[in-house]
């Protein structure tokens, strides 16, 4: 492979060992679901919304705080390297172990230390999450240069496709586990961060087999205060760009109620225990339907109409949060299905937009700007638990909705990229 000449072969590798990885990762991932799992596990020890709303800001489906931190620096230090898998493998390694660690410390401390539980339960997700930041930078890179733009769309939406469907049959283990009366109090949950354990090691044993690419880089390393200038004249010069920063900023206000809802079901409406694994499932369901319209969207439409129907699901969502007090079960299972809507076309759309107007050369700077720019979407949960805490769940509905709602009309004004370099 060179000058970014990609086989047949090595594409076909590449896209397969890529789709284990997602796979494998999604239906990991189900077993401390940060919207579902995690929110419960944690009611157990505290009824605190802003812990909840902490741990949701720390490894949040809308954005992780902690992956914020390092990733211009990352970005800096890699962007004049040829070769950028090693310190992906590095993160991926340590984000799977993270989940064996608290898996062991659950545990072993279980109701006996319940704080020591919790302290590891953060170390965890901080672990995580950082990590997450580091490896973003490579990952999205290698993607860029392996895939060609008419592909990216399939194969994002064909990794959420089949992972989610892997996820239903996770979501339906969480719910035997979490509603055996058998499997006391936490080690249930043991047993489900194993499990994640488990999964997540598979899929980067997947991912660490990818074939990367090579293409033209810079050929030093600038200087970390030059590196930020030429971050801030991306944001100066680059209207198109600012315009997708604040429609994602706006539409990850999602997060304001999303660790909530599932603690509305349960804490205020009565839902049992193992409903919760009905209700995962319900979510992978919908993240697997759309993810057949969000693939072929992004592909031969374009990643503008993804972004702009994601939002639309997403307001949708704390509309059906609203209809739920009239207690209806198949509400219940529409506000999840709605979610996985919502967020599988967001990363879609997300995703393949910022790659699609990322200069090859440029590539790490954008994501890591990117990354660093949506630091706001972190802090929702917590603004989130704050509403809870002192007014209601209702008003957090409503507060949700306003500013997905901007995002939604503020979409419109964004440029099809794919159309822009088209007319070059």
């Amino acid at each position: 492979m060179k000058n970014n000449v990609i086989t047949n072969k090595t594409l076909k590798w590449n896209f397969t060992m890529g789709l284990i990885h997602g796979i494998l990762y999604l239906g990991g991932e189900a077993f401390y679901n940060p919207d579902t799992v995690l929110p419960i596990f944690l009611d157990h020890f505290s009824k605190s919304k802003m812990l909840i709303g902490l741990s949701s800001t720390l490894i949040g489906r809308l954005g992780g705080i902690m992956s914020v931190f390092p990733q211009l620096l990352v970005a800096n230090r890699i962007e004049n390297k040829t070769h950028k898998k090693p310190l992906l493998k590095f993160a991926i390694t340590v984000r799977a172990l993270s989940w064996g660690l608290l898996a062991f410390t659950t545990y072993i401390f279980n109701n006996t230390y319940p704080n020591l539980t919790i302290l590891f339960l953060f170390i965890t997700l901080i672990l995580h999450t950082f990590m997450g930041g580091i490896a973003a930078i490579p990952f999205y890179d290698i993607w860029g240069k392996s895939l060609p733009s008419n592909l990216r769309g399939r194969f994002f939406g064909y990794r959420q496709l089949w992972g989610g469907i892997l996820a239903i049959g996770s979501g339906l283990i969480v719910k035997n586990i979490l509603g055996n009366n058998a499997i006391k109090f936490p080690y249930n949950f043991a047993l489900l961060f194993f499990l994640a354990f488990i999964f997540l090691s598979i899929s980067y044993i997947a991912l660490g087999s990818v074939k990367e690419p090579t293409e033209k880089v810079y050929k030093k390393q600038l200087p970390f205060k030059d590196f930020l200038k030429k971050a801030f004249l991306i944001i100066k010069k680059n209207s198109d760009y600012k315009k997708f920063i604040m429609v994602e900023i706006l539409t990850g206000a999602g997060g304001i109620a999303l660790p909530f809802y599932i603690l509305y079901l349960k804490n205020i409406l009565g839902i049992s225990l193992g409903t919760i694994g009905i209700l995962l499932s319900a979510q992978m369901l919908g993240s697997v339907l759309s993810n057949i319209l969000w693939a072929h969207l992004s592909d031969f439409v374009g990643n503008k109409k993804v972004i702009q129907i994601s939002t639309f699901a997403g307001l949708m969502v704390p509309v059906v949060a609203l209809m739920t007090q009239f207690k209806n079960e198949l509400l219940y299972i529409l506000l999840f299905a709605t979610i996985g809507f919502f967020i599988a076309g967001r990363t879609i759309g997300k995703t393949n937009y910022l790659l699609d107007i990322a200069p090859s050369k440029d590539r790490p700077i954008y994501i890591s700007l990117t990354g660093t720019l949506l630091f706001p979407v972190s802090l929702f949960p917590l603004i989130g638990g704050l509403i809870i805490q002192y007014v209601s769940y209702n008003t957090l509905f409503v507060i949700t909705g306003i500013p997905i709602l901007l995002g939604f009309l503020l979409s419109f004004n964004l440029k099809e990229p794919r159309t822009i370099k088209e007319n070059m």
